[in-house]
């Protein structure tokens, strides 16, 4: 497919996604990173994994049936539950026929596991323009009834393209295919993050000559301004019940985090006054609290801060051997996942937030190769992050699994990619 023409290169400034020095920011090039290029030889760990045999899993000659199979097969390996195989003998076996009909496909699948003792049957229909998410829902479908653990295939990914001169928003499926244009703004573009439960996004634009925040309706494609006063506006982020959002602000002097409503921009509260700057919000699954980055101190810090009233910002990360640590952002898991620089390099760590920050001991999640990992986003699944990753000059986007398989690239394609930010499941776009 030929395409059209958040952290922004490595934290190199306490501010982070904070003023005009963002836009300098993503016009720089990163430091260059002596590694080059992911090699994923197909070796996966395997400990732990299901077998899942296709042997029995027929389709007909046409390319939907073909291409439905092949990206159901993806989809569960990249769940990194199970390992596809052609062999009969499997803990887990699929029996049915995809065909192909004149307007795209019909589908009848039996799953057996457990010894047979388990099995389920599912039959749909989809046209041509459904066939990818169709894929993506069975997979999920099968991945929660066989494991009982989350899935990610039917979500979406958001993120910055940068292909020639300007940036613009695009989107793909998690498994990397379905790139697609959102935006065609020809100014530098900042921070999308998915707004839950609906089909649309935030993000901070310079389409009218100042960094404004706006809210996109992905299916639709409208878009309305969220936040426009003077100064900075980065950074939004819808809360899990979609009546509020987080904002970086900096119209009265000083860049600090506020509450805005998500319908307006109606400013609702003004949550920080250190004297800190503050950068990057992520909200808890509950919508009670928040975590951001804060400078206050001089070195930049994620901080959680409860809405209760009275309640005072709590330091996140107290390892002495992670410098810096910012770009948090809060899973469903529970688990916080942000960027810290360690031995002169960005590296992906989690952190439990139920535990004492006094006692925890963040968990490294990106390999050791000389690159610089940043921008954490979560995948639905609680299992997979996606993160921006450098090597000589160059952006692109990984996902990495926490519970220990290799990283993948996200797609090959040229151009500069970063900020992603992961949608919850049953994203369904229409062309």
């Amino acid at each position: 497919m030929d395409l059209p023409t958040r952290t922004v290169p490595s934290f190199l400034a306490v501010m982070l996604h904070v003023l005009l020095l963002l836009l300098a920011f993503a016009i720089l090039p990163a430091t260059p990173a002596r590694a080059a290029t992911i090699t994923v030889s197909g070796t996966a760990e395997q400990t732990g994994k299901l077998s899942v045999s296709f042997q029995n899993l027929r389709g007909d000659a046409s390319t939907a049936a073909q291409e439905f199979i092949s990206i159901l097969r993806n989809d569960l390996s990249l769940s990194g539950y199970f390992r596809p195989t052609d062999q009969t003998q499997a803990a887990v076996t699929l029996d049915g026929m995809v065909r192909g009909t004149p307007s795209g496909i019909a589908v009848s699948l039996r799953a057996s596991w457990l010894a047979d003792t388990r099995t389920n049957q599912w039959q749909q229909q989809a046209d041509f323009r459904q066939l990818r998410d169709a894929a993506h829902s069975l997979a999920d479908t099968l991945i929660r009834e066989i494991t009982g653990n989350p899935s990610m295939a039917s979500s979406k990914i958001l993120f910055i393209g940068r292909r020639g001169g300007s940036s613009e928003v695009y989107i793909c499926d998690a498994d990397g295919a379905g790139i697609r244009q959102l935006t065609s703004d020809r100014k530098p573009c900042l921070s999308p993050n998915w707004i839950p439960n609906r089909n649309a996004f935030t993000y901070t634009s310079w389409i009218s000559g100042v960094p404004a925040a706006y809210t996109v309706n992905i299916n639709d494609n409208r878009r309305s301004r969220l936040s426009a006063k003077p100064g900075m506006n980065q950074g939004a982020v819808v809360s899990p019940h979609g009546d509020r959002a987080a904002i970086i602000l900096s119209y009265a002097g000083t860049v600090d985090l506020y509450l805005v409503n998500a319908r307006d921009g109606r400013l609702l509260d003004r949550l920080t006054r250190q004297g800190g700057n503050e950068a990057s919000p992520s909200w808890s699954p509950d919508g009670r609290s928040i975590v951001y980055v804060t400078d206050s101190g001089k070195v930049p810090h994620c901080v959680i801060q409860s809405l209760s009233a009275g309640s005072q910002p709590k330091r996140l990360v107290y390892a002495n051997s992670i410098r810096e640590n910012v770009a948090p952002e809060w899973g469903n898991n529970g688990k916080i996942a942000f960027c810290g620089r360690t031995a002169g390099r960005y590296c992906i760590y989690t952190i439990d937030a139920k535990t004492d920050p006094r006692l925890a001991v963040p968990t490294l999640v990106s390999p050791n190769d000389g690159c610089d990992y940043e921008d954490p986003s979560w995948a639905p699944d609680g299992r997979h992050i996606v993160c921006t990753r450098t090597a000589n000059y160059r952006k692109s986007l990984v996902v990495l699994d926490t519970l220990g398989d290799p990283p993948r690239p996200l797609f090959n394609v040229p151009g500069e990619w970063y900020l992603p930010s992961w949608s919850q499941n049953n994203v369904s776009l229409m062309p």
